[in-house]
């Protein structure tokens, strides 16, 4: 059986080198933490009707469960991107009110 391990590559104009984002140590599955329906649809007594079969032991089964590791750690990795993103820009609004006297609803 061949060893298929994706990875992925980020790139943006605020970091200085590429980040690479791997699937990580096992056991790797189809059943992804941040592909599912919400807790609050599951809480309610939803039930995820497009659940993905497992993947099967072959070079593409787990090629496949893999890749929805990898989905999963590029979904939490640009999740907390945009957190930190936010919270520069209300840094930055705070840094402008503070320093400059600037309205915040002053916006460029």
């Amino acid at each position: 059986m061949v060893d298929l391990t994706p990875i992925a590559k980020y790139r943006a104009p605020d970091f200085t080198n590429e980040h690479e984002i791997g699937v990580g140590d096992g056991p790797h599955t189809t059943d992804g933490k941040t592909t599912q329906i919400s807790d609050v649809v599951i809480k309610a007594g939803g039930q995820d009707r497009d659940r993905p079969t497992e993947a099967s032991n072959s070079s593409l089964g787990q090629l496949r469960a893999k890749l929805t590791s990898l989905q999963d750690n590029i979904n939490i990795f640009l999740t907390e991107r945009m957190k930190y993103a936010k919270e520069q820009d209300s840094k930055d609004i705070e840094r402008r009110i503070l320093d400059d006297g600037v309205d915040e609803d002053e916006s460029d």
